[in-house]
């Protein structure tokens, strides 16, 4: 005779209204859980308000946000013009200056002076009031030009170095945006569908509890079925949750790099889906981000600067030659007038003149403690530092080019393995959940198989993401723009150089 255990579950006896009885004792009963049930409603509203505070935006209309509205460019883009004014100032050093001084009776450019006074005689007290006013106009012009320095040359050539470093720094910001803003997206989109697997994962699950429980009032199933289920049910429902909290952060990142008003957030518009290939062998993309990384170009240029400070600096030794001239104009006007025992007596006087000179000046620093010197070593030094930094830059990047290659490389065999297991684990998990019910499979076969659907989801989404990030890792480690990006960066540059 065979155990009735071990017979299909569709042939045992279905169970009366209020569950089944043995040997007139009624056996226990359990309900569904109303706690998984809350869960879900809540997440659902969670959902409701961040899609509320939120908006959808495909991968191009994202890059554009942020290159054309992220202030970190703005940013970047201040230093250039900061250089910018330092290479005018320099090249300034070449105008002639023309300064103004004065030498009015008040001792400003224009002056008015008055005096009063008594003269007493010894024959009596003669009063006298002598009063004398005195205006006057002398403006004393200077002009000086240094039409000989030969510091100034390599002033100008290491300001303008400089100012080509920062050019170049402002592309490392941009593409960096670049990379940031689809790193962000194809993290959000792999979250967006995690939480779409997991959602149906969770009703095939939900499902599942609710049969256990119903085989268990007929008398089919045990509690450790039951509960089981459930604790595979609320697991799920964890991974949700987590899974939620990713999506937003997710989300947060790629509005900030977006630089979207405070409180809004991104959804995708599309799809997490294959975006693009990678079509130069690794050789070929290893050499170009060696010629055309700006980090080692900015490196260089800033060793290059240095080098040109130092030039500076030690032809202070050598002499300087100034073409100097000035110039006066003298204009006094002074009235006397006096007044004697009731007599007045009025007189005037008015003068003019002109004055100048023009000379050649000489300077030439023979020795001032070997300060210059010292100075420009320093330079010497600071240009070796950026050398050197410009060889380990180029280290750097090989490595990120081999990183990213590689990574592409494995992500496509990934995508293809992934894509079959997330298939096949999806198949698995309807047919052991479909035997559960007919009872030829246990519980833990069920718990597996909806376990190895929900690994499945996670490499099949993280296969994708890695895909998508290696392809835009490779742009970003070889120097080349995405498409339409450039043009991008270049509006970005007008409307900057406008404000």
């Amino acid at each position: 005779m065979i155990s009735a255990t071990f017979l299909p579950r569709a042939a045992l006896s279905m169970p009366a209204a209020n569950g089944y009885s043995f040997r007139g004792v009624q056996a226990p009963q359990v309900k569904a859980s109303s706690v998984a049930r809350e869960l879900e409603l809540k997440l659902r509203q969670l959902q409701q308000q961040w899609g509320e505070r939120s908006v959808r935006m495909n991968l191009p209309s994202a890059l554009e946000q942020s290159l054309l509205g992220n202030p970190e460019l703005a940013q970047s883009y201040s230093q250039i013009q900061q250089s910018q004014w330092n290479l005018i100032a320099v090249r300034r050093q070449w105008y002639p200056s023309l300064s103004v001084s004065s030498g009015g009776p008040a001792g400003g450019l224009w002056g008015y002076r008055g005096t009063s006074n008594s003269i007493t005689t010894s024959t009596g007290t003669i009063n006298t009031n002598v009063t004398t006013n005195q205006n006057g106009i002398v403006p004393v012009l200077s002009l000086g030009w240094t039409f000989f320095d030969p510091s100034r040359g390599p002033q100008i050539n290491a300001a303008s170095d400089n100012l080509r470093s920062q050019e170049l720094l402002f592309n490392v910001a941009a593409r960096n945006l670049v990379l940031q803003t689809q790193l962000a997206y194809f993290n959000l989109q792999e979250q967006e569908q995690l939480i779409g697997s997991y959602e149906e994962i969770l009703a095939a699950t939900s499902t599942q509890a609710k049969e256990a429980e119903v085989l268990f009032n007929a008398g089919n199933a045990s509690s450790a079925d039951v509960e089981q289920i459930r604790t595979q049910l609320y697991q799920t429902l964890s991974l949700l949750i987590a899974t939620y909290q990713a999506a937003i952060d997710a989300s947060a990142s790629l509005a900030r790099a977006m630089a979207l008003p405070p409180g809004k957030l991104v959804l995708p518009q599309d799809q997490l889906d294959l975006y693009g290939q990678w079509d130069l062998p690794l050789g070929a993309t290893i050499q170009q981000a060696q010629i055309l990384r700006e980090e080692i170009q900015s490196s260089l240029a800033q060793a290059t600067s240095a080098n040109w400070r130092a030039s500076a600096l030690l032809n202070r030794y050598s002499p300087r030659l100034a073409l100097l001239a000035n110039g006066s104009y003298a204009y006094n006007d002074i009235d006397r007038r006096s007044d004697q025992d009731g007599i007045s007596i009025t007189e005037g006087t008015r003068s003019s003149g002109w004055d100048g000179a023009v000379g050649l000046g000489f300077n030439w620093t023979l020795f001032d403690g070997g300060i210059a010197a010292a100075e420009a070593e320093a330079s010497r030094a600071q240009e070796r530092l950026f050398s050197d930094q410009a060889a380990v830059q180029r280290l750097q990047i090989s490595q990120e080019v081999e990183q990213s290659y590689a990574s592409y490389q494995v992500s496509q065999l990934a995508l293809v393995s992934s894509r079959e297991q997330a298939e096949s684990a999806r198949k698995a998990a309807a047919a052991v959940r479909e035997r559960f019910n007919v009872g030829y499979s246990d519980t833990t076969s069920v718990v597996q198989t909806l376990n190895q659907a929900i690994s499945a989801a996670n490499a099949y989404a993280r296969s994708q993401r890695q895909y998508n990030s290696a392809v835009a890792n490779l742009y970003r480690a070889s120097a080349q723009w995405p498409e339409n990006t450039l043009i991008l960066r270049d509006q970005r540059v007008n409307t900057l150089k406008q404000r």
